[in-house]
């Protein structure tokens, strides 16, 4: 079997870049790699599915606002019953003196893409948010608009259902070995003993990507490490409460009735 574009790794970069390949009007043979369908394994599934715009560099920025608009007309782009529950709670990522400098230089680079952060010092954010102790605090960044959180598995089902009617092949197999010809990628062998042929694949493998790229003799430095994510309940609940990451890199954020928590 011979296809145009081989993906291997069907979870939400995959199927986005298979979702956006059609709408960008690509017709040619397209086949989805994915092992677990179930996506119960998945770094898509597993993670906390957050969307901030607070990076350091312009290009995470503009990804991220990318994804921004397609949440704000994801009926339109999905159906009328297309819900992810984004929840647009902001972030709030805090530093000590030590950590105000790097903070200012990312809120320079954030307010240069557009981004709706604004920069406040302990007293301006206990204003803000009565809650927060201000304790080893000398400042923080706080995403007003455009950051939040939301059910990464809705969002996956939905790119999975529109690929549906857009002639991409579904395959669930293992990639076990990636074939070249000189500096190119012609192929892959699957666990089940196919071989696909392609013109190009995409390593879509997430925190395994790395595996993927040494089959085709390249070094890629991606692993998968292991991240606990803790949940516990607490008597006050906070209606204004973002997701807030203080200086010794702890984050926490509301989620339904108990709380998130985990090191970043």
């Amino acid at each position: 079997m011979r296809y145009d574009v081989v993906i291997i790794g069907g979870a939400i970069v995959g199927s986005s870049i298979a979702y956006y390949l059609r709408e960008e009007g690509f017709s040619g043979s397209i086949a989805l790699v994915e092992r677990d369908p179930q996506f119960a394994h998945a770094a898509t599934t597993l993670s906390c599915a957050s969307i901030r715009q607070q990076f350091s560099i312009p290009e995470n920025i503009r990804l991220s606002q990318f994804t921004l608009k397609l949440f704000r007309r994801l009926t339109e782009e999905f159906g009328t019953d297309a819900d992810i529950g984004f929840r647009e709670g902001g972030y709030l990522i805090l530093a000590g003196e030590n950590g105000l400098p790097i903070l200012k230089a990312n809120h320079q680079t954030q307010l240069a893409e557009g981004a709706d952060i604004v920069l406040e010092d302990a007293e301006a954010l206990v204003r803000r948010f009565a809650w927060l102790s201000a304790e080893g605090i000398t400042a923080g960044a706080y995403g007003r608009s455009g950051e939040g959180w939301f059910d990464a598995h809705a969002m996956l089902m939905l790119f999975r259902k529109a690929l549906r009617e857009k002639k991409i092949d579904f395959i669930t197999a293992d990639v076990t070995g990636i074939e070249r010809q000189g500096d190119r990628v012609t192929g892959v062998s699957l666990d089940n003993g196919e071989r696909l042929d392609a013109g190009i694949v995409v390593n879509a493998a997430g925190p395994n990507a790395g595996k993927v790229s040494a089959m085709a003799g390249l070094v890629l430095p991606v692993e998968p490490r292991k991240r606990n994510v803790f949940i516990f309940e607490a008597r006050e609940k906070y209606e204004d409460m973002p997701l807030l990451v203080d200086p010794s890199g702890i984050y926490v954020r509301p989620e339904g009735s108990v709380y998130i928590t985990g090191g970043a």
